[in-house]
């Protein structure tokens, strides 16, 4: 549709005076309510919007709910109708720029907490209305000349496509049942990437990204291509905020990385981050800052409380700038990836940066934090030779659970690459299932009845089983788990554990059940469409499946499960081993 034919003409009783923009959902014209003598913004949607008998039926009811919302940071949506030009929409008219324009003159904190406080209130009224925006980016949000925000296209966004080919433009088909992707690319939830139901979570998500780029003028996963895109929103940890752009509050740091952690359930909620942003505007960097959100896992239960993991500041006495950006460095990316393993609870960063002392008795930290394993590791130079030293806690006995000393040649230009070899390592020897604390906390839990173990216990003593691999270990771990699915069936790293327990009932000899290679794979297909962003249950599918000899699938499973958790030493040697298994021996040994 050209400017030609419309400028000056009259839609209904709207007189077309200018057009403002075009995109994805269609073409938007400044016109005057000749009726009410106001200026509004009509938006003319894309022509084969009209084809689709469904989509029209769908728009008038987001339409309908979208005007019905009444808040000051949401564009008000005045009328609908339809003209031989298409299906038009008009809503207020707003002078001012994109926050995209914002984002690229204007990081301050002050900006931020400011149109960051608006959006997230915006958006906890139109979660509470239950409306979801489903395509949250700058470009969708006005801001006016005095500072006060808009947020545009509530409840549109899972209606119109697009066909560009920008990754930061593309709006991928957009539908509400499970198995379609939604949402503009580069702002998409992992959810939405994944094909699965986007909610409110995903909204916060995709703020989460926002608040990230006006922080530090970045986008957290930024690819040249759809796939690159993709595979950072599902798979890589954003970088903090604060190794970006140094002198922002850490507390800040650590609200926008939980906005944008992988699981749905872990995000806070609009009404959460307007909260934590308000507090964090009164406290700054305070150590004592009284929030929750950005201190703890969301909805930990009590049990999960007992198995807290914090990660304390490496400690470096020396006056080597390059060391000390390797302490850093390594206490923070170790944390990072500590908090990829689904089954770990990990303290946040903004808590444990004030314990720095070399006199700070672990047991004492633990208690302040709540934590019943604390993570410590030292640096030291001799000459041209690094020492960097680590070991792991029990706070509650102040018995060393696992510790190693890793020796390098010291290059100031290779530091980052000592950084990237030693931090899966020490992750992996941590966390993984064979890993030390997985060991430690199953011992603990052993102490207790298996009946009267909760879900998350459970899960902890079916890693003992890797320890004591006999069959009474085996119907016991099984009858936990079984247990524990029955009361947790949401639970999508129990659903696996018991998946790996029945296929190994089968492998076994001295075990077989004829019957548990195809509970195995029930449970695993339970467990990856409860967690789809966990890499165990993608582990246990692999494994399921590799017995039933579907190469294909076992090898998409396997891919998947260590694409998930890279740091997943355990998975990446037992998947390699299965795929040589499989005949792929150069895959398989990579």
């Amino acid at each position: 549709m050209s400017q030609s034919l419309l400028s000056n003409s009259v839609i209904s009783h709207y007189r077309i005076v200018s057009k403002l923009g075009a995109g994805g959902m269609g073409e938007v014209w400044l016109a005057e309510d000749t009726r009410l003598g106001r200026k509004v913004a009509l938006k003319l949607l894309p022509a084969e919007f009209t084809e689709d008998s469904e989509r029209v039926r769908r728009f008038t009811l987001e339409a309908k709910a979208a005007s019905a919302l009444n808040h000051p940071n949401i564009i008000a949506v005045y009328d609908i109708g339809e003209c031989e030009c298409g299906r038009f929409i008009v809503m207020e008219f707003v002078a001012g720029s994109t926050l995209r324009s914002v984002i690229a003159k204007d990081n301050s904190l002050e900006t931020l907490f400011t149109l960051g406080t608006q959006m997230a209130r915006a958006l906890s009224t139109a979660h509470a209305a239950g409306i979801t925006h489903r395509d949250i980016k700058p470009d969708n949000i006005m801001v006016r000349d005095d500072g006060y925000l808009k947020m545009l296209d509530f409840g549109l966004a899972r209606l119109l496509p697009t066909t560009s080919s920008d990754p930061e433009a593309m709006t991928l088909a957009q539908q509400t049942t499970p198995g379609t992707v939604m949402g503009t690319l580069a702002y998409m939830s992992p959810e939405q990437a994944t094909g699965q139901t986007a909610g409110s979570a995903s909204d916060v998500f995709a703020l989460g990204i926002v608040l990230y780029e006006l922080a530090t003028g970045r986008h957290p996963f930024k690819s040249e291509t759809m796939i690159g895109y993709l595979h950072a929103i599902t798979s890589q940890v954003p970088k903090s905020i604060a190794s970006v752009k140094s002198q922002l509050p850490v507390a800040l740091d650590d609200l926008i990385l939980r906005m944008l952690e992988k699981d749905a359930n872990s995000r806070p909620t609009a009404t959460e981050v307007v909260q934590a942003l308000q507090e964090i505007e009164k406290y700054g960097s305070s150590n004592t800052l009284p929030i929750r959100i950005v201190a703890d896992t969301p909805k930990a239960s009590r049990e999960e409380e007992e198995f807290r993991v914090a990660v304390l500041p490496f400690k470096y006495r020396g006056s080597n700038s390059d060391i000390e950006a390797l302490a850093e460095g390594l206490s923070g990316d170790i944390l990072t990836g500590l908090s990829r393993f689904s089954y770990l609870r990990v303290i946040a960063r903004s808590s444990t940066l004030r314990f720095t002392s070399e006199s700070a008795d672990v047991r004492d930290v633990g208690k302040q934090l709540g934590a019943r394993y604390v993570l410590e590791g030292s640096l030291r130079q001799a000459g041209s030779v690094l020492r960097v030293s680590v070991q792991l806690v029990d706070a509650t006995t102040g018995a060393h659970v696992w510790a190693e000393t890793y020796d390098r040649p010291f290059r100031s230009e290779e530091i980052f690459a000592v950084q990237d070899e030693l931090v899966p390592k020490i992750v992996s020897s941590v966390a993984d299932m064979h890993g030390a604390l997985p060991r430690s906390m199953s011992d603990v839990v052993r102490k207790k009845a298996p009946d009267q173990l909760s879900p998350y216990e459970a899960l902890l003593r079916s890693f003992g089983y890797n320890e004591r691999f006999t069959p009474a270990e085996l119907a016991e771990v099984r009858s936990c788990l079984e247990r524990a699915v029955q009361e947790a069936p949401a639970n999508g790293d129990c659903w696996a554990m018991l998946s790996v327990i029945y296929a190994d009932e089968y492998g076994h000899w001295h075990i077989h059940q004829p019957d548990s290679l195809d509970k195995a794979l029930t449970a695993a297909r339970t467990a990856v469409q409860a967690a789809p962003l966990h890499s165990l249950p993608y582990y246990a599918l692999a494994q399921a499946l590799f017995f039933r000899k579907e190469t294909h699938a076992f090898r998409v499973a396997a891919e998947r499960a260590v694409s998930l958790n890279p740091m997943d030493g355990a998975t990446a040697a037992f998947m390699g081993l299965l795929i040589a298994y499989s005949g792929d021996w150069e895959r398989g040994c990579a």
